[in-house]
């Protein structure tokens, strides 16, 4: 972690600096100045966002174009910034981000963080470091310091700042639009070369991630809710499936609440009756709150909820296989699903493999039409691992000394040779 910057021009903003306006507390214009002349003067600016930046996404739009500048979001900021934007570059960043995202920031010398805690999820276990000119917006000043030091923290809620931070930014921004250019192309690519990769993925008997996800955008508009669960299904769809909408997806992260997906998908179709609400929880987190799907039958709401059923707490098995080639208390036993869903009274539709991805999720966007909750039993592939379960084990391989990690690799291969899998 760099150390805090100690120069005259390096800002921290207290309350004592704030100018009160009608959406709330706004930095005063020269600390204004001073971030927009760090994102300004930038030759590599990003903007990363998490939850606290949902409700900006006409400024973030602006400041990404006005600067040329690549998006990255938080798990829980995924729809903070629209995937279909050309300037988005998806989940996460350094080693365990997605490709597109990883390179987009490689070089990052100035980084627009809004609505984020720099937590051990959003930064891939602190595997990423910002560069020393970190301009920082959130509405809770203890997050400022607390994971990175910022050269510039502007408190208060999002919307408010970044208009004020707009203002001060000049109308043109050299090299701006060249720059804006040159990274949609790259990020566009890097998507491209990442879908491919997990499309030409052989799934076997089983569906891949990608085909289904994919096949689920196809069927719902940016009006839909969707709602993860937490598990290894959750950096799937963080990686795999667009988000356009603010807030059009939720999840429980950072504190990792499994069982939230079902609950929570009855509380979206409440709150919006009138638009597709699509959960995804595994079958170890459908296991906590599944018999609450009683509850959506007896008010009749038409929700689609996927199970991603593999048999473990996958994304806890995978953290230990890759390292030590065992499964220890992750392995589940048997799970039927039909049997739950007639317990319920939900619809019941079975997805085995890539062949039955589209006639499956038809059969399930039917019945919720007509007003009952369908669980979909999705016999899903986790044999290929996702960026951010590599890019963990990575960034947590490499914060040992030599000698341990020559003991830990030696265990691990031994352990592959023994006992193969």
């Amino acid at each position: 972690m760099p150390d805090p910057i100690q120069t005259p021009s390096d800002l921290i903003l207290t309350p004592h600096g704030l100018l009160r306006v009608e959406e709330g507390p706004v930095p005063s214009p020269w600390i204004d100045l001073e971030a927009a002349r760090r994102l300004a003067t930038a030759a590599r600016p990003g903007i990363f966002v998490g939850w606290g930046g949902v409700d900006a996404h006409a400024e973030l739009i602006a400041l990404a174009e006005r600067l040329g500048a690549p998006v990255a979001t938080t798990l829980q900021g995924l729809s903070a910034f629209p995937a279909s934007h050309p300037l988005h570059a998806g989940f996460c960043l350094g080693r365990a981000a997605v490709p597109a995202a990883e390179r987009a920031f490689a070089d990052c010398d100035a980084l627009l963080a809004v609505g984020t805690r720099f937590g051990e999820i959003a930064t891939g276990s602190y595997g990423y470091t910002p560069p020393a000119s970190l301009v920082h917006v959130d509405i809770n000043p203890q997050v400022f310091g607390a994971n990175y030091p910022a050269a510039v923290a502007l408190e208060g809620d999002a919307r408010a700042v970044l208009r004020e931070l707009l203002a001060a930014l000049p109308a043109t921004v050299p090299d701006a639009a060249a720059r804006a250019s040159a990274v949609a192309a790259q990020i566009a690519a890097d998507k491209r070369a990442y879908l491919e990769e997990w499309l030409a993925h052989d799934s076997k008997d089983r569906v891949n991630p990608a085909r289904l996800l994919r096949a689920l955008r196809e069927r719902i508009d940016d009006s839909a809710t969707v709602v993860l669960d937490d598990g290894n299904h959750t950096f799937l769809a963080a990686e795999l499936l667009p988000i356009n909408r603010a807030r059009g997806c939720m999840s429980p992260t950072d504190f990792n609440c499994m069982g939230y997906c079902v609950p929570a998908t009855i509380g979206a179709k409440l709150a919006r009756p009138g638009h597709a609400v699509v959960g995804i929880v595994g079958d170890g987190a459908l296991r906590m709150t599944g018999l609450e799907l009683a509850t959506a039958t007896a008010l009749g709401l038409g929700v689609v909820v996927l199970v991603f059923n593999d048999g473990e707490l996958a994304q806890i098995a995978q953290a230990q296989e890759v390292p030590y080639n065992l499964k220890t208390c992750t392995v589940l036993g048997p799970l039927e699903v039909a049997g739950l869903a007639t317990a319920t009274g939900a619809g019941f539709v079975r997805i085995d493999d890539d062949a039955g991805i589209a006639a499956g999720l038809d059969a399930a966007f039917a019945a919720a039409a007509r007003g009952r909750p369908v669980l979909v039993d999705v016999r899903i592939d986790y044999s290929k691992r996702t960026r951010f379960t590599e890019g963990i084990v990575k960034t947590n391989l490499q914060r040992f000394d030599l000698p341990t990690k020559a003991r830990l690799v030696g265990r691990a291969l031994w352990r592959r040779i023994a006992s193969p899998r």
